[in-house]
């Protein structure tokens, strides 16, 4: 998210922009973790557990966990802009993690 806040703020030169963006972004985020039901689109080609959907011209990424029983929980792993190469941007990832 500080990695987007910055950009947003350096293109926009406006550090209110950027943290307007920020705000609506993460009450996306919060909005999604609310919701009883399965969304996004499985992402099985980046990790079996991975699902995603849109937020403007971004990619969040996430995925549920199951650690209290039949409640879920849901984890944002990533947002990453929709005109990067996601594939390659999740195998660095992997790489830099070790996973």
């Amino acid at each position: 998210m500080a990695e987007i806040a910055e950009y947003i703020e350096t293109e926009s030169m406006s550090r209110a922009t950027a943290d307007a963006f920020i705000d609506r972004l993460v009450a996306y985020c919060e909005h999604l973790a609310t919701l009883p039901w399965l969304i996004g689109s499985p992402r099985p080609e980046l990790r079996p557990d991975y699902r995603s959907t849109t937020f403007g011209r971004y990619v969040v990424f996430f995925r549920y966990s199951h650690e209290d029983g039949p409640r879920s929980h849901l984890y944002v792993v990533d947002v990453v802009h929709g005109s990067r190469d996601i594939e390659a941007y999740f195998a660095v990832q992997r790489d830099e993690n070790g996973c």
